[in-house]
């Protein structure tokens, strides 16, 4: 894109507010992997992402019993992570609680907070949300969106490079065939995302979901017209589902392995290099 100037974001500027007349924004919004990014003025954009969870909780017709504590962090995550990993800062959480307030509602927003406080997100994001009041639950049901903003220059989409190795950080853990705590040592959390950021050397973040570590690692590659060559024998499961984001892909130079396992907290596999 030109360098913006005076005249040129007069120019967006007219054009936004347009386009807000029309209700029409179709032309400013791209879809990229599983994110909503609008082009709002000169070189900021907006990061959409979204997570559901269902039927993981307290409830008594939860398939999935979970502690609201654990189910709070797992719904927050997907979403967190994925705006986190666009180097986006996280503006506003909307949390949709298909609950009632008292006492569900309040364990999981409280939970929230305190991951997000955890993080050193909290003071900076502004909450709002619902819950279901008129209706007896029985079962769970989250759905968290989080948006953020970012500048051109911090973006970090489409960074891959030819030749970089892909590590994948976080053991890929489904959370149903097999159990896991959102606390252990082995599962990535936001914190892991927010550390990547600040690495120099990392060239683009990708949260792994329940897809898997293949499925993503060929979508780093193919947004940037490459293909994903993985190990012969990867030292994780490349196609099991990796539940709340368990694991974080990351493309960097293979000289900055070792680099990248030294600075994070929780076990780092190399898995294959982008052809």
């Amino acid at each position: 894109m030109d360098a913006f100037t005076p005249e040129t974001i007069w120019n967006e500027y007219e054009e936004l507010l347009e386009m807000t007349r029309r209700h029409s924004f179709s032309s400013r919004i791209r879809k990229y992997r599983d994110l909503s990014i609008l082009r709002l003025l000169g070189e900021v954009s907006l990061v959409v992402a979204c997570d559901s969870n269902a039927s993981n909780g307290e409830k008594p017709n939860d398939t999935h019993r979970n502690t609201y504590d654990e189910t709070a962090v797992s719904a927050l995550k997907v979403p967190t992570m994925e705006v986190l990993a666009t180097g986006a800062t996280p503006i506003v959480i909307a949390d949709n609680l298909c609950v009632e307030m008292e006492p569900s509602g309040r364990k999981i927003i409280s939970a929230i907070q305190e991951e997000l406080d955890r993080c050193g997100l909290l003071d900076s994001i502004q909450f709002t949300g619902s819950t279901e009041d008129n209706m007896r639950t029985l079962q769970t049901g989250i759905g968290v969106t989080v948006v953020g903003l970012v500048s051109d220059a911090a973006l970090r989409l489409g960074r891959t490079r030819p030749g970089d190795a892909v590590y994948c950080a976080g053991v890929p853990q489904s959370g149903i065939i097999e159990h896991y705590s959102e606390r252990d040592g082995t599962v990535a959390k936001i914190s892991t995302v927010a550390k990547l950021r600040e690495l120099d050397f990392v060239h683009e973040i990708l949260p792994v979901g329940s897809k898997g570590v293949l499925y993503e690692a060929g979508q780093l590659a193919e947004c940037v017209g490459r293909r994903f060559l993985p190990v012969e024998q990867p030292p994780v499961d490349l196609k099991t589902s990796a539940g709340s984001c368990t694991a974080v892909l990351v493309s960097l130079p293979e000289e900055s392995g070792a680099a990248l396992a030294a600075e994070l907290d929780i076990p780092c596999f190399f898995i294959g290099r982008i052809q």
